[in-house]
């Protein structure tokens, strides 16, 4: 649980919380090591729909300065303000040629105010400038980096206003582990209709769809019991296809089509930059994967480095790669191996490396059907049909 502060802005540093002492977001960390189960789906419920207006939105490097070391940090203060992390980037003599906003904070206030510290205390003359400006929600961006430790998947909401809100904003969000969800649902209660988040509806679904069929399986094109409806309607079509081209994951309701179904989840896709990660079941298998190989050589650990252990290593990554192909969680093809640049110094300092390859299956989110008039042998079956003829019975 967290507190709710005396204003929105101590609700939301107590949400976004501390590393350090596992608070806010953070304590999902905390859930192995007091016997609970990793959270792998996470649903915002709304916290999370809101961009802020006074984070770092950038920082522009002024004087590139030189003689900077590879340990150079930056940190960032306005009047008021507080959670913006920063990453100097170093190139050619030391010069800081760019800094990335790795979070962007919040309620930041007045002229910012950048220090650079270089632990060498080689480096010098370089000046920043910066801007504040529409950023990531803070409380989403903390969870993010969460997320990214459980090998989680964060299913949060939209504005709920109008498509173009919900796209604008969700293109602040490059993460393959965010799934955005827009607009909200209608639940009933007490003959009146509330508007509830959309986000815990996909978290839901895809919990369902994980115990009947597996993460290969997206929570996606399933009817969704129990709501009455959307807040902001969604034709499916152009109004679908565009939220969907954005990876803005949404609902429609084909009953007024062709009768197939009620209201159903429709998308599969997560907010990353990278296409290669753009869909939800996709990063969920690689979660998999690579938790089910940690688990089959949990065993190995601090034993001998023999002929026979490494072998059984190499044996049990293919057997668990191939069980997952068995079990339709991955396509044809994996391999485990002992990489062929595994040296005598890694082993003498007890380092082993492996190679492993596999690939999910992508789901199918744009069929395309080829189709074509064929007149001439539509019409040379009709006439060579007609004889005439009656080859049974008796004509009256």
């Amino acid at each position: 649980m967290v507190d709710k502060g005396e204003d929105a802005t101590e609700t939301t540093a107590n949400m976004v919380g501390d590393f350090a002492t596992k608070t806010g977001v953070h304590a999902l960390l905390k859930a192995t090591s007091q016997s609970l189960p990793r959270p792998k789906l996470i649903a915002m419920a709304g916290y999370a729909n809101t961009a802020a207006a006074d984070g770092v939105a950038s920082v522009a490097v002024t004087t590139q300065g030189s003689g900077y070391s590879a340990d150079t940090t930056v940190t960032v203060a306005g009047t008021t303000g507080q959670g913006a992390v920063l990453q100097p980037v170093i190139g050619t003599d030391g010069a800081i040629t760019a800094i990335a906003v790795v979070k962007p904070g919040y309620g930041y206030t007045g002229t910012l105010a950048f220090t650079i510290t270089d632990p060498a205390g080689t480096g010098s003359g370089a000046a920043l400038s910066g801007t504040i400006g529409s950023v990531l929600n803070p409380i989403l961006a903390e969870m993010i980096g969460v997320a990214d430790k459980l090998r989680a998947m964060i299913y949060t909401d939209g504005p709920d206003s109008t498509n173009q809100a919900a796209v604008q904003a969700r293109q602040l969000i490059g993460s393959k582990r965010v799934a955005y969800c827009d607009p909200r649902i209608l639940k009933n209660i007490g003959g009146i209709n509330y508007p509830r988040a959309l986000s815990t509806v996909y978290a839901g679904l895809q919990a369902k769809m994980d115990k009947e069929k597996g993460a290969v399986f997206a929570g996606s094109n399933m009817v969704i019991n129990g709501i009455s409806g959307t807040n902001r309607p969604v034709e499916y079509g152009e109004d679908a296809n565009d939220l969907n081209f954005n990876r803005v994951n949404t609902v429609i309701n084909r009953s007024n089509i062709d009768g197939a179904g009620s209201f159903r989840a429709w998308g599969v896709w997560t907010c990353s930059d990278n296409t290669i990660d753009q869909f939800i079941p996709v990063v969920r298998v690689m979660d998999l994967v690579n938790e089910s190989v940690e688990e089959g050589f949990l065993p190995f650990v601090d034993r001998p480095q023999t002929l026979a252990q490494l072998d059984l290593m190499v044996m049990t990554g293919n057997n668990v790669l191939k069980r997952l192909e068995g079990e339709g969680f991955l396509l044809p093809g994996s391999r485990f191996w002992l990489l062929d640049d595994q040296t005598a110094d890694d082993g003498v300092q007890g380092i082993v490396k492996f190679g492993m390859r596999f690939e999910p299956p992508s789901p199918m989110v744009d069929i395309r059907i080829s189709a074509y008039r064929n007149f001439t042998i539509g019409y040379e079956l009709l006439y060579s049909a007609v004889s005439g003829e009656v080859e049974v019975g008796n004509i009256l």
